[in-house]
């Protein structure tokens, strides 16, 4: 597989724009290859020498460099301008915005641009435009450079002759930076000799124009992992408390509740003994610059000598250990609660830890892919220095930190949760999503498919021939029945779609709905759910109208036949149909009931959305218990809206929906302060005022136009524009004014289908207005208009969760937002220390004095423990 395919695969995709640009760099290689392929076409059998490299700038061929830019180079451009405008431009215009340093976060300052016979110099982002002006301008400043022209000082200057720069490339095998046993071959290669900053001098213009572009990718995967790293680090520091906080929590309910179930068992290793080190940037001479003083301190001491883990970790934490704001709880209910969040909380951390570790291996090997093309290309071997020049030095090289991470969270992970078990913990915490074949699901999904259609078919047949309508009392009201439990079964397949594009478009749909990755439900295993319930409510229907097993089994038997074998699918507690993902659909359901009460989650307003489309089936449920209580008879039509009294129970049912909808946008509002969720929640008020004045009109008959008529007329006018213009502003971000597509946002995940947005754009906006076929007086029943609506408006929601989705995930994407927020269980009060730090100058300078006693007195035994065992070893070395 190549790698381009390859980083495109196995990247975050909440990361993308901070990856290397692996496709932008081909393209500058692309350029170089065509240089040279015009510069050999152009040069012919001709034996005349090539010009002396001048002081200024060459002409190129912008032919050579054609699909590098959509901007247009002249003729005759300067080397300068071209290589910035056109290979630069390619691999860093899509280069994100510098993300958000958090205040927590160390200021990293990279140094690996700087080598011992080039000081001062780069090839950063910041220095591209004087790049040009050191290489070919003059040398009088910089040593080593190439003269100009107009340079008098002909001592000791150096010329470069491109052909005998061209008689130097590929001469000699090739050598590998890494070898099998980590033992570098000697270089054969004259240029191989070269350092870096050497070697550039000998580049043509073009050339040095890829090493810019590579320069100005390893600035932005190094500062984006440095602020990552940082942030990581602090949530390390965070987790790390919260888990000392619950070890103290475990005793006091263990010293109050001895026998109690959750603090019998105890942890065979004590964390407060465990030798975990301290979270601490990598010690760098040329990176110390905005550490903390206490991690330079701790690393110090751990280099004089080694000294007691417990007793440093002790005086660390009394310095440095928030005071805890709220009391601790007796009670064990709340301590399992509490260790249940933090397990939840260390185990989303170390998914972050991976990610990262996958972020920093991918640019990696990257840089080595870009440089191996770069040398297969052009025949330069620049691969070994700019490796250990540049990318050795980066930040993000080492890794030294995150390993340091990763190996704490399992240690914290195993003391904790893990009875002191490293190899349970390590287990448990790496146990991801594993790739398997789903060759059976998508052959089992295909085999229901395929016996349900002509079931469903032969049976719509079935029900217009006259003898079956005889045969079967209120046919009519059997056949409406099917169709109200087929919508949501339409839904559940279309949703299916959804997952398969989701995943194709590589749309983390996964993480936004924070499902576990560990037990999710591939959406070819999905398929089979809404495929069997489909399959099986098809063959039930042709059981009705075939009137199989008639008289003995009246036809409407059927249906609820098929009603329990749906409650079996979705509640059994067996692992037929993946009970992980039945039972968090139950949860997000049965939390739907209780809006307002809890915390609201992206996944709960979409579950909400989704029923707000199930509208027509979920009002309907009265009439399905009505038509089974009045076992089908002549006077079925009562139990409809018209001329019923139990009306309200429809109504109730009907805008439940939007009452879980109105309070989840209260409780987001009252939780965010947004004002924007309150004005998501005045659309649902309005639709359940509409929905009020719909069965008030229904009620009185459909021919009426009185004032309520005139009132619903108003309102579900009102209610369509509202829930219109906020799915295309707000849910969608699109009717944008700017941007390469009329009315789209900027960042598209579907950008092979752009008329498929303005399709969705006109019939999301029309099908909102859909109600208008309930106001002529002829016509179709208003029971089959119902079913119209209802099926349009499971289109409508189908085609919406596609760029709901994509929003969300641009909006993830914006953010680098790559875990969950796990809210914590134990509140610390920050604010106690800094207070204490702001009493009087007498007492800070006192308490400074005393601190920098103690620091030389541990330094001072540390070294001598340290001068003490090296004396013995001496003396065992000499005996």
């Amino acid at each position: 597989m190549k790698f381009a395919r390859y980083l495109d695969d196995t990247q975050t995709p909440e990361w993308k724009k901070a990856y290397i640009d692996y496709r932008g760099l081909k393209k500058c290689i692309t350029a170089i290859r065509k240089e040279h392929e015009g510069l050999a076409e152009s040069s012919g059998s001709e034996e005349e020498e090539y010009p002396v490299l001048q002081g200024t700038a060459l002409e190129v061929n912008p032919q050579s460099i054609k699909g590098l830019s959509q901007q247009a180079l002249p003729m005759g451009a300067p080397v300068e301008q071209t290589l910035i405008k056109s290979c630069a431009h390619e691999s860093l215009r899509k280069e994100p915005q510098s993300p958000p340093v958090p205040l927590e976060a160390p200021l990293v300052h990279r140094n690996h641009d700087t080598t011992p016979t080039d000081e001062g110099r780069t090839l950063e982002s910041q220095h591209a435009i004087s790049f040009d002006h050191r290489v070919l301008g003059s040398s009088s400043s910089i040593p080593g450079t190439i003269p100009t022209a107009g340079n008098n000082s002909t001592t000791g200057s150096r010329f470069l002759n491109p052909k005998s720069l061209t008689s130097l490339r590929g001469r000699g095998r090739r050598t590998s930076l890494y070898t099998r046993h980590g033992v570098d071959r000697p270089a054969t290669n004259p240029m191989e000799r070269l350092p870096l900053n050497e070697l550039l001098l000998q580049l043509e213009p073009i050339e040095k124009a890829f090493f810019i572009a590579l320069d100005k990718q390893l600035d932005k995967i190094d500062s984006f992992y440095s602020v990552r790293e940082a942030e990581f680090m602090a949530r390390t520091k965070v987790l790390h408390e919260q888990l000392d906080e619950l070890g103290d929590h475990k005793e006091l309910v263990k010293s109050v509740h001895p026998h109690h179930p959750s603090v019998r068992t105890t942890c065979l290793v004590n964390i407060s003994k465990l030798r975990i080190p301290f979270m601490s940037p990598a010690v760098d001479p040329n990176r110390t610059q905005g550490h903390d003083p206490d991690y330079l301190e701790k690393e110090k001491i751990q280099r004089e000598g080694s000294v007691d883990a417990d007793v440093e970790r002790t005086d660390w934490k009394k310095k440095h250990s928030p005071v805890r704001h709220t009391g601790l709880s007796a009670d064990p209910e709340d301590y399992l609660f509490a260790k249940k969040k933090l397990k939840k909380a260390v185990l989303e951390h170390y998914r972050g830890l991976e990610v990262l570790q996958n972020y920093r291996i991918l640019n990696l090997t990257g840089f080595r892919k870009a440089l191996k093309k770069f040398e297969k290309s052009t025949k330069i071997q620049a691969q070994r220095q700019y490796m250990s020049e540049k990318v050795e030095r980066a930040f993000f090289a080492s890794g030294k930190n995150l390993q340091e991470m990763m190996v704490n969270t399992e240690t914290l992970y195993a003391a904790r949760f893990a009875r002191g078990d490293r190899k349970r913990a390590r287990t448990f915490l790496r146990t991801g999503f594993r790739y398997t074949s789903h060759h059976f699901s998508v052959f089992r999904s295909g085999i229901l498919l395929g016996v349900a259609i002509p079931a469903f078919v032969s049976g719509l047949c079935a029900s217009f021939q006259q003898s079956t309508r005889d045969d079967i009392p209120a046919w009519d009201a059997l056949l409406f029945l099917y169709g109200v439990f087929l919508i949501p079964i339409l839904l559940l397949f279309l949703v299916g779609i959804n997952l398969l594009v989701w995943a194709r478009a590589r749309i983390n749909y996964v993480f936004i709905f924070e499902l576990d990755t560990r037990t999710r439900m591939d959406y070819r295993e999905y398929f089979e759910i809404p495929t069997i319930l489909l399959a099986a409510l098809c063959w039930a229907f042709w059981l009705s109208f075939r009137r199989v097993g008639s008289p003995h089994i009246l036809p409407q038997y059927w249906l609820l036949v098929w009603l329990g074998f749906c409650a079996f699918v979705v509640l059994e507690p067996l692992t037929l149909f993946c009970k992980s993902s039945r039972y968090w659909f139950i949860r997000k359901t049965a939390k739907l009931l209780i809006s307002g009460t809890r915390r609201v989650e992206f996944a709960d307003f979409w579950m909400g959305d989704q029923y707000c489309s199930l509208v027509f089936t979920i009002s309907n449920l009265y009439f399905f218990v009505c038509l089974y209580t009045r076992k089908f008879d002549e006077g079925w039509s009562k139990c409809g809206v018209s001329g019923s009294p139990q009306w309200p129970a429809m109504y109730v049912l009907a805008s439940l929906p939007f009452y879980c909808r109105f309070a989840q946008s209260a409780k987001r509002y009252y939780d965010s302060g947004l004002i924007t969720h309150l004005i998501n929640g005045g659309k649902y008020f309005v639709g359940i005022i509409s929905y009020l004045l719909f069965y008030l009109w229904r009620q009185k008959g459909s021919h009426s136009h009185g004032s309520i008529f005139v009132l619903w007329i108003f309102f579900n006018t009102i209610y369509s524009i509202y829930a219109s213009t906020w799915d295309l502003l707000m849910d969608w971000s699109v009717l944008r004014p700017r941007g390469q597509y009329p009315l789209l946002r900027e960042e598209l995940i579907y950008s092979d289908s752009i008329p498929l947005y303005y399709f969705a754009m006109i019939t999301n906006v029309l099908i909102r207005f859909i109600w208008v076929i309930y106001i002529p007086h002829n016509g179709p029943s208003m029971y089959l208009r119902t079913f119209i609506c209802a099926l349009l408006e499971v289109l409508r929601r189908w085609q919406w969760n596609f760029y709901r989705l994509e929003n969300e995930h641009l909006g993830n994407m914006d953010q680098y937002r790559v875990t969950r927020e796990v809210p914590l269980p134990y509140s610390f009060d920050h604010t106690h220390a800094e207070d204490a730090d702001n009493g009087d100058d007498g007492d800070d300078q006192a308490l400074q004095l005393v601190a920098v006693r103690e620091r030389d007195e541990r330094i001072s035994r540390a070294r001598k423990a340290s001068s003490g065992r090296r004396a013995k070893k001496g003396e065992i070395r000499r005996t």
